[in-house]
């Protein structure tokens, strides 16, 4: 009978199921480097951006650029952009995954693995054997801060790559990997100009800047690039989790549901149609239902949208479960301010007894929303609404007769003037009958209070609270093509009357889960590394 606090219990099962679910997804998934798109299995490329962290076109840019150093014998660089890769080490995966591709050129062994990890925030290099001189673990770390750490940061994925292969390209055409602070090349002099016959000596030609050298050439330009990231901060648009807002989504409605109840259907005279447990009875105050669930959503995805785009910030599962929990907060108090307004006018005119019986119903459902939303307001409105239902049932009547005060009888006295029917109710818990019983003139008054949270529901034969559904049987199947139907036996537990009520089964929706996404597994003329192994150089940075 007492079922709220098992519903209470379910509703935060279910919270905490779908936190984990959310929060710990990548922890309850062990990562394999198999796991791992080659790009060069499907088109042929360098960069594995399974979870599309970076843009399409930027993937087509890094692809062109890699390939163009791939295709001159200076390095292959292979660019893997995961969201995670589970309980695994970043390094450890890094250096496995590099010599599971074998990249890099297996005579020269001039391989490169960039690697980030987005959960984890750690980016890494491995570099082969034959890039150690050309490429040492301080060049790696210094092209990570400087260029790539700087616009993750900014969550700007797109620019923290390309810069990252600028930089890696420079340093193998120009011997500098600061790209951005290479001097500009001198204008050709009128006077110093070759004659036809004459050619310009090679000695002229500007040495290439050593990437010792780099700090100290053009200083200025460390403005401009402050700049750029400032710019790029500005236009950030933060992330935000998906799955939670498809959770509160259910979880929404779920609440609504509860709290308020749903409005009752209305019933064809003579129909046949399942009776109205108890459990059932609405509320009759106030029942938001899809109105009161589009200003959430609206209040709440405003707040989100509102973060990500004009505070750049991440709203993560976390988040966005505060977000929703304060909405649902706000509206609760201001649920129950309406709730108040409405039950002094529409019970102005009941009496004392009535007033219980329409009260119990909206205490029944608030009662829930107090354990949830334990804050002052809330809990205050339903420690007075349980008070008030007190002294409603349990103050003193004057007798109807005399006008004497009446009393109560205990439960084994009462029993003395309920009826039979009455009296099997009460031992199922669905109504308990307060007698109060006048000393001078003997007059009794009988009065039900009904047991809201109660699955029973009134019998058509004796019209008492004891019917109950003792079978359901399944008489058709449904399938995709028709629906089923099947019978409730319903019995009363004091007259025996029993009857069979017949309920359809919708049809079983089909599969639309086509699987038509298959990856392209177009090959082109370098489908595979070339066979290289790691060294074990490179740098790591976190951010």
């Amino acid at each position: 009978m007492k079922y709220q606090p098992f519903l209470l219990r379910c509703l935060l099962l279910a919270l905490l199921i779908g936190f984990l679910a959310s929060c710990n997804q990548s922890k309850k998934q062990k990562f394999s480097v198999e796991d791992v798109p080659d790009p060069k299995k499907s088109g042929g490329g360098y960069v594995s951006n399974p979870d599309h962290l970076i843009s399409d076109a930027t993937v087509t840019e890094l692809n062109e650029k890699l390939s163009t150093l791939d295709n001159a014998g200076k390095a292959q660089v292979a660019v893997v952009i995961l969201h995670s890769i589970g309980d695994n080490e970043t390094r450890d995966f890094a250096h496995k995954l590099f010599n599971y591709w074998k990249i890099g050129d297996k005579e020269k062994n001039n391989g490169l693995l960039i690697l980030m990890v987005e959960d984890a925030r750690k980016l890494e290099f491995e570099t082969g054997y034959g890039l150690e001189a050309d490429m040492p673990d301080i060049i790696c770390f210094r092209i990570q801060q400087e260029y790539m750490i700087p616009r993750i940061k900014e969550h700007n994925y797109d620019a923290a790559f390309t810069d990252g292969v600028k930089s890696v390209a420079s340093l193998f055409d120009n011997g500098n990997y600061a790209y951005d602070m290479l001097p500009d090349l001198p204008g050709a002099d009128a006077s110093l100009m070759a004659t036809d016959s004459e050619t310009v000596a090679t000695d002229e030609i500007p040495p290439p800047v050593t990437a010792g050298d780099a700090i100290d050439v053009a200083p200025q330009s460390f403005a401009s690039t402050e700049e750029a990231t400032s710019s790029a901060s500005n236009d950030y648009t933060g992330d935000f989790s998906f799955m939670a807002i498809i959770f509160w989504l259910f979880i929404s409605a779920a609440m609504m549901h509860v709290f308020f109840g749903k409005k009752a259907k209305r019933r064809k005279e003579n129909a046949d149609e399942e009776p109205l447990a108890v459990t059932a009875v609405p509320n009759e105050f106030l029942r938001p239902r899809w109105i009161g669930l589009i200003i959430i959503h609206a209040i709440a995805f405003y707040t989100i949208f509102y973060l990500i785009t004009k505070r750049h910030m991440d709203v993560g599962f976390l988040k966005v479960c505060l977000i929703y929990y304060l909405v649902w907060l706000v509206f609760m108090h201001v649920a129950v301010l309406l709730i108040m307004l409405r039950t002094a006018v529409m019970l102005k005119n009941d009496d004392r007894h009535l007033k219980w019986l329409r009260l119990e119903v909206l205490r029944r459902d608030l009662r829930i929303a107090g354990y949830i939303f334990p804050l002052p307001y809330l809990w205050l409105y339903i420690m007075w609404l349980k008070n008030r239902l007190n002294h409603l049932r349990n103050d003193v009547y004057d007798c109807p007769q005399c006008a004497q005060s009446m009393h109560k009888l205990d439960e084994a006295e009462d029993d003395t003037y309920l009826e039979k029917g009455q009296v099997v109710e009460e031992k199922l818990d669905s109504v308990d009958y307060d007698v109060w019983r006048c000393d001078t003139c003997n007059t009794q008054t009988v009065l039900n209070y009904t047991n809201m949270r109660s699955a029973l529901a009134d019998c058509p034969s004796c019209k008492h609270k004891t019917y109950k559904c003792k079978k359901t049987v399944t008489k058709q199947r449904a399938t995709t093509s028709s629906e089923g139907w099947g019978i409730k036996e319903y019995v009363c537990a004091f007259c025996a009357y029993a009857h069979d009520y017949q309920f359809v089964i919708p049809k079983i929706s089909e599969s639309s889960s086509s699987s038509s996404s298959g990856s392209s597994s177009s090959s082109s003329s370098s489908s595979s590394w070339g066979g290289g192994s790691s060294g074990g150089g490179g740098a790591s940075s976190s951010w």
